[in-house]
C-alpha cells in the first residue's frame, strides 16, 4: 500500500510514490510530479514525516499564508532557543533574518534594504558581473566541447556573489565554502549532526562579515556599493544593525549562489535541447529577462525546494495540520502542473507567465532575483555570441547529476558541442 486515507481524512503517501533521493526521480521526476499534482496535491508523507503540497493554486495560497512560516524554529525538532548572549553569530543572524521575524518587522527590513537594490548600486554590479562572464568564456575559449557545468556553472555564481557583496578574489573559495554551509544550516532534511558542522562551518565567514560591516561604520563613508548601501540605508532615524545587515548578505547568498548554480546548466541544458527557441532568443533578445524565468519554469530543478513550518493548529484544504510539522513546498512540480500551464512540457520563451511561482510569491520573494536574472542574462547573451551553433554532444549532453545534492536535481555535468570549426569553415 503506498497510499491511505487515514482515520481522519488524512491523506498519505509513502517513498513509493515520492521519492526525491532516488536516481529514477532525479533523472527524471516528470511522471512523479505529475501524478501528485493531479491525485496528491496536498498529502502526508509517512517515511519524509512531513506534508508535501504540490499543486499550483495551492501553494500560491500557501506562500501568502502566515501561517505557514519561513522560520524553521517554528519546527518541532528545531533546536531550543538560547538568550542572545549565549547566541553564535550564525544563531544572531539567522534570528534577525528575513526568514524568522514577524510579518511587521520583515516589512521593515524590506524598506530598509531598498537602496541596496537601487538602479545605480545594481548598475555597478552588473558591470562587475558582465566582466566576470566575459573572462569565464575567454578561459573556456573554443574548444570542440566544453562541460557547462564545471566552466560555467561551477564559477560564475560565487564570483558573482562575491563581487556583489565586496569579497576580494581570492576568497572566492573561503566563500564559497560559507555560502554552501549558509544553505546546509537549515536543511530540516539534512541529519542533525550535518547541519550542527555546517552551521559551525559558518562562522568564520559570518565574523569576516561582521568585521566588514564595523570596518565600514568606522570610515568616513561606508560607501555606496550593496554593503555601504545597507550600513547607511535608514528611514526617519531607524537603521539596520550588524546582524540584520548579515542576515541580508546571507539571503542574497543563499539567493544568487546556490540556485543560480542550477540556472545556468538548466538553461543552457534548455536552450541546446530546443534549437529553434535557442535561434528565436538570438533574433529577438528582448525576450531575454521572459526566457529565464521560462528555463528554469520547464527545467524544474528542484528535488527539495523549500519548506514551511505550521504555526498554529490548522485545517487547510480539508487536512489538518499540527502545530510545529514542516511541509515541503514541492514547487517545481508546481510550474509544470498543467492546470496552470498549457503545454507545460513546452519550452516557449514567448509564453505568458503571469502568476508564476519560480521565484516564489508573497512577502518572502526572492530577494535575490535581480541577481539571478541578471547573471543568467549576462552568460546567455555571451553563450549565443561565442557559440551561435552550439550543441548538445550526442543529444544529451552526457548529462550527469549530483545524486547527493542537499535540495537540487543539480546537474553536474553537461557537454556542449561548440562547432566553432564548422563555424570557421562556413566563414
Amino acid at each position: 500500500m503506498t497510499a491511505s486515507v487515514a482515520a481522519a481524512s488524512r491523506v498519505e503517501i509513502d517513498g513509493k510514490i515520492f521519492n526525491p533521493y532516488s536516481k529514477d526521480f532525479i533523472r527524471s521526476p516528470w511522471d512523479t510530479w505529475n501524478r501528485l499534482v493531479a491525485d496528491y496535491p496536498v498529502a502526508w508523507h509517512k517515511d519524509l514525516q512531513m506534508w508535501v503540497v504540490s499543486s499550483h493554486d495551492a501553494l500560491m495560497e500557501m506562500l501568502k499564508d502566515n501561517r505557514f512560516s519561513t522560520s524553521y524554529m517554528h519546527w518541532e525538532h528545531a533546536p531550543p532557543p538560547k538568550p542572545f548572549e549565549q547566541q553564535n553569530h550564525f544563531e544572531r543572524a539567522i534570528d534577525a533574518g528575513l526568514f524568522v521575524v514577524d510579518p511587521k518587522n520583515h516589512l521593515r527590513l524590506r524598506k530598509l534594504t531598498m537602496p541596496a537594490f537601487s538602479k545605480p548600486v545594481m548598475g555597478k554590479i552588473d558591470a562587475k558581473i558582465r566582466d566576470l562572464i566575459v573572462t569565464c568564456f575567454d578561459e573556456i575559449g573554443t574548444p570542440d566541447e566544453f562541460d557547462a557545468f564545471s566552466m560555467i556553472a561551477e564559477k560564475l555564481p560565487v564570483r558573482s556573489i562575491a563581487r556583489m557583496v565586496g569579497v576580494p578574489t581570492n576568497m572566492e573559495t573561503f566563500f564559497h565554502d560559507f555560502a554552501v554551509n549558509v544553505v546546509k544550516s537549515t536543511r530540516i532534511n539534512l541529519p542533525a549532526r550535518e547541519r550542527e558542522k555546517s552551521m559551525q562551518d559558518t562562522l568564520p565567514g559570518f565574523q569576516y562579515f561582521l568585521d566588514l560591516i564595523r570596518e565600514r561604520r568606522e570610515a568616513a563613508h561606508p560607501g555606496d556599493d550593496f554593503i555601504g548601501s545597507l550600513v547607511s540605508a535608514s528611514d526617519n532615524g531607524d537603521t539596520l544593525n550588524d546582524y540584520q545587515i548579515v542576515s541580508i548578505i546571507q539571503a542574497v547568498i543563499v539567493a544568487g549562489s546556490d540556485t543560480a548554480t542550477d540556472l545556468h546548466t538548466y538553461a543552457i541544458k534548455g536552450l541546446l535541447s530546443n534549437p529553434q527557441q535557442y535561434a528565436l532568443l538570438r533574433e529577438k533578445p528582448e525576450l531575454m529577462e521572459n526566457a529565464i524565468i521560462e528555463l528554469l519554469r520547464v527545467g524544474a530543478f528542484g528535488k527539495t525546494p523549500q519548506f514551511r513550518f505550521v504555526t498554529e493548529d490548522i485545517e487547510w484544504r480539508g487536512q489538518q495540520f499540527k502545530k510545529g510539522q514542516s511541509i515541503l513546498l514541492n514547487l517545481t512540480a508546481a510550474w509544470i502542473d498543467p492546470a496552470k500551464w498549457e503545454n507545460p512540457m513546452q519550452l516557449n520563451i514567448e509564453r505568458r507567465l503571469d502568476g508564476n511561482l519560480v521565484f516564489g510569491a508573497g512577502a518572502h520573494f526572492c530577494i535575490g532575483t535581480y541577481l539571478v536574472r541578471v547573471q543568467g542574462g549576462l552568460m546567455i547573451q555571451e553563450l549565443m555570441k561565442r557559440f551561435p551553433d552550439a550543441e548538445l554532444a550526442d543529444g544529451d549532453g552526457h548529462i550527469d547529476y549530483d545524486y547527493n545534492h542537499h535540495n537540487a536535481r543539480r546537474i553536474n555535468r553537461l557537454i556542449v558541442k561548440t562547432n566553432v570549426a564548422a563555424q570557421r569553415k562556413a566563414a
